[in-house]
């Protein structure tokens, strides 16, 4: 039998007022790249077996987490907070400047997480007087983003009370946030995907030893995980009801979280239209990801390599990104174990061994304030 040791806690998670933001994106080489005119409407894209498609050819996701606009204090506003925040201005200048730096950097598509206490948990996204300032700062960056070629993947639920998956929970959650948000933007080309929930396999908030929903040493995390997945069905369903023509994921903490705990009766390889998960070796913040997990522990490039084989092994033929991938460096984290070298060294890794495994590309934690320094030259310009 597997032995799961309890996992240690970690801060690297905000707390409930703070939105978290991620930009993802790819293309491979010699790939159909989608046309960058403003008034160009991006074509949807599609999944067909492992790969995803734009017009049919082969789309590469080449991606950034977009954590706040460049040049903001991070002391006092560390998140984009679309408005929510009077200590955040909301600065669409700031953020389109940044937009034409990623594209001329090579990036392809942007991922947002949407704080739930933001649209529609404290504030209703819709109401009688219309749309929130939220919603219309929403609009705004993905109207920006696709008017440069640049996709958007959505993440639903962020922040959200982590004692309320619980099946009498479900209708609250959809009714204020999630069809809201869907609906306004079904038939969107410009999204990309909807992200479904951002790592809901990591149960720590509720139980410290649930870290890993998989903790067969706790006897409360199982329970825990099975709750999650019923809520992750449930929003999966109503999410492809909304926008039929949209492809769902969620983003896992951990890649194996696809099919463990094995003993549920359900599983998230089930409930998404392609596989995502975030990929972190000793960081961040020591948070033990993948190389001090009690199932992998091997490190850099292995882990990830495990986990793109063992999605592929379950013979469902959908594709794979990873969402979140990142190292952080010194001076950053002066207990980082990488330079900027090294962190160029081994985003080129990652890229190349994702390539390798024919995965469908990686969306880039972005540790690192500079664009230029996290890229530099990992994604050739279009």
């Amino acid at each position: 039998m597997k032995q799961r040791t309890p996992l240690t806690h970690h801060s690297f998670r905000p707390h409930v007022r703070i939105l978290i933001v991620v930009f993802a994106a790819h293309l491979i080489n010699g790939c159909a790249q989608p046309p960058t005119s403003p008034d160009y409407p991006l074509p949807s894209i599609t999944a067909s077996d492992e790969q995803l498609l734009a017009n049919g050819q082969p789309f590469e996701v080449r991606g950034v987490n977009y954590v706040r606009s460049s040049g903001v204090d991070q002391n006092i506003c560390w998140t984009l907070q679309f408005g929510a925040d009077a200590r955040c201005p909301w600065d669409l200048p700031a953020i389109t400047a940044d937009f034409d730096k990623l594209r001329a950097l090579g990036v392809n598509t942007i991922r947002v997480f949407l704080n739930f206490y933001v649209f529609g948990g404290s504030v209703p996204v819709i109401s009688d007087t219309g749309k929130s300032i939220a919603l219309l700062h929403l609009e705004d960056l993905i109207r920006e983003a696709n008017q440069r070629g640049i996709y958007v993947i959505p993440v639903l639920l962020i922040e959200y009370p982590q004692d309320q998956f619980a099946s009498i929970h479900h209708e609250r959650a959809f009714d204020v946030h999630v069809r809201p948000i869907v609906r306004n933007f079904a038939g969107n080309n410009g999204i990309l995907a909807w992200d479904l929930f951002n790592e809901p396999d990591i149960g720590s908030p509720v139980d410290i030893r649930c870290w890993d929903w998989d903790n067969a040493d706790h006897p409360g995390c199982f329970p825990l995980a099975e709750e999650r997945q019923q809520f992750i069905a449930a929003l999966s369903a109503e999410v492809a009801t909304l926008d039929p023509g949209r492809l769902r994921t969620t983003g896992l903490a951990f890649a194996k979280s696809h099919f463990e705990p094995i003993e549920a009766a359900a599983r998230i390889a089930d409930m998404v239209d392609f596989f995502t998960f975030h990929y972190y070796d000793d960081g961040p913040y020591h948070s033990g990801r993948y190389k001090a997990h009690w199932y992998y522990g091997k490190g850099f490039p292995d882990d990830l390599r495990r986990s793109i084989e063992e999605i592929q092994a379950l013979g469902l033929k959908r594709p794979i990104v990873v969402t979140e991938l990142g190292f952080p460096t010194v001076p950053l984290d002066p207990e980082a174990s990488r330079d900027t070298a090294m962190l160029n060294r081994d985003l080129r890794a990652a890229r190349d061994l994702l390539r390798e495994v024919g995965a469908g590309g990686m969306v880039l934690w972005s540790f690192q304030d500079s664009f230029t320094t996290l890229l530099d030259d990992l994604y050739p310009p279009r």
